[in-house]
């Protein structure tokens, strides 16, 4: 079908627009707050179409490619500081302020978006519903045809009604052919799909998605993988000597291990890396209830559980649960068979008394590695009406969160060029319009931390350039400026191209999200 692809299409020219739109804003209202002369505003690039109107010594036009748009202002190239109501006749100060304007307009229209978000529509909770978000390259779910937008309503004739129905459901039939109902774009489809074993031991979430082979998706901090040096991507060959080419390969020889050190190789770039790390404790069943990390419990279909499925257990009789260890250490210290359980609910801390009923003559029982099927997809989640103080104050962290998140980048998975954000835009229109707000906020973001980074040519490096005047106590040459401003443009063309075939390189590859 044509219409995705105009929707698609649309949807990138709006984005594209509003945010350089607004970046350029910034610096021309900057550029007017100090006295600057402001030329033109144009709307778009490439030749002129037309003059909008002139208001005081601005012109507003409209340029025949309707992508973003520019500021044109008086004095800025290098030797002309003669021009007094020009760029380069301005202080060091006036200058870094209007060169800062663009990256600081586009950190505040990503906050505003994101409060906006919350306002409109609320912001997503932990419960999920069986409508996929996002479908991961090089998964059964791709390989089958699953792709954003997706409501999964049967599983093998069974209703599904939610996301965690959904996933159970897939989780206890790893490595089974199921029959799965789909309802897209106003009709149903019957896909066939086997949900491929993922096993989470030692910190580590290891996926068969190939069926032989187990590989790193993702690994959490602070965990015996992560402290053993194991990385994400890296491939299993073997624990304690057994070769590993299945699920079901792995849950034996860990099973064989128990709590005892395992000693495991993996495959890294072509290369052997061994490592050895003591498991700890996965998942804890007490009270009728099985917790996994992050220590949420899984009640299933129980309606009589005192819990829900998004409560996050934060103490056991007093003491912090942060582990598996802390959590069973916790409970032997229980006196009789009753222990208080606090969690978080809905941002507020809750007690909940437990009668520890003896599960095979025991109060409790534990284990080292938790083992699921999975088809490779997220799923939306259920969005929470919040309050307009609670928006505000998600929508001024977020540029905090951005930051934190960097510690994590890996620039081979998370960088992506033109390529890459007309993906990202095609899954965003199939989700739906909340979807294409929330990506407009997040490119808005990267905009403005990529703008500051200090490679001559963007904003970034203008201000490097404007600290190093102000440290020489005089101006770059005209001459020096054109070797500075060469070398940026090298740069950013060299960067371009390594972006694109990277893009190019995961099209070609399988590797783009659907």
């Amino acid at each position: 079908m044509i219409v995705p692809y105009i929707e698609t299409a649309i949807a990138l020219v709006l984005i594209f627009t509003v945010l350089v739109m607004f970046h350029e804003l910034g610096h021309y209202l900057a550029a007017r707050a100090v006295g600057i002369r402001v030329e033109e505003f144009a709307f778009g690039f490439g030749p002129r179409i037309r003059r909008l109107f002139k208001r005081g010594d601005t012109e507003y036009t409209v340029r025949a490619l309707p992508l973003g748009g520019f500021v044109r202002l008086a004095g800025m190239e290098q030797g002309q500081e003669d021009v007094a109501d020009g760029f380069q006749a301005q202080s060091i100060a006036r200058r870094a302020l209007v060169i800062f304007a663009g990256p600081f307009a586009s950190l505040l229209l990503g906050v505003v978006v994101f409060i906006m978000l919350g306002l409109f529509w609320g912001y997503e909770g932990r419960e999920t519903t069986n409508r996929i978000a996002e479908v991961s390259p090089q998964t059964e779910a791709h390989r089958v045809g699953l792709r954003a937008g997706d409501t999964i309503t049967e599983v093998d004739g069974i209703k599904i009604v939610d996301g965690r129905q959904l996933v159970d459901t897939l989780s206890k039939n790893p490595g089974r052919r199921l029959k799965l109902l789909v309802h897209r774009d106003g009709r149903d489809i019957r896909v066939a799909a086997t949900p491929k074993w993922s096993v989470s031991y030692l910190g580590a979430d290891w996926t068969f998605a190939n069926d032989s082979v187990g590989v790193i998706g993702y690994l959490y901090d602070e965990t015996p993988a992560a402290k053993a040096g194991l990385l994400p991507d890296d491939r299993l060959v073997s624990i304690n000597g057994n070769r590993i080419d299945s699920g079901p390969e792995m849950l034996k020889a860990i099973e064989v291990a128990g709590p005892r050190t395992a000693h495991i190789v993996v495959r890294r770039s072509g290369q052997t890396v061994q490592a050895d790390a003591a498991p700890s404790i996965t998942w804890v069943s007490v009270g009728g209830v099985r917790w996994t990390p992050q220590w949420l419990p899984n009640v299933g279909t129980n309606t009589s559980s005192p819990f829900k499925y998004t409560d996050v257990l934060l103490s056991v009789n007093g003491q912090e649960v942060r582990t598996g260890e802390q959590f069973t250490n916790a409970l032997k210290m229980s006196q009789g068979d009753k222990a208080v359980f606090v969690v978080n609910r809905d941002g507020a801390e809750k007690s909940i008394p437990v009668t520890l009923r003896p599960i095979s003559g025991k109060p409790y029982t534990y284990g080292y590695y938790v083992s699921r099927g999975r088809l490779g997809f997220q799923l939306e989640s259920k969005l929470e009406d919040v309050s307009v103080g609670t928006s505000i104050v998600t929508g001024l962290q977020v540029p905090l969160v951005f930051i934190a998140a960097l510690r994590h980048l890996n620039p081979k998975k998370d960088i992506g060029g033109p390529l890459m954000i007309t993906k990202m835009t095609s899954v965003s229109v199939a989700r739906g319009l909340r979807s294409v707000i929330f990506l407009l906020g997040a490119l808005s973001m990267s905009l403005a931390f990529i703008n500051l980074v200090p490679i001559p040519i963007v904003d970034g490096g203008h201000l490097v350039l404007l600290l190093i005047e102000r440290l020489r106590r005089k101006r770059l040459t005209a001459e020096q400026m054109g070797w500075i401003n060469m070398v940026g443009l090298v740069i950013l063309v060299v960067l371009f191209v390594a972006i694109m075939s990277s893009d190019i390189s995961k099209i070609i590859g399988g590797q783009v999200p659907q």
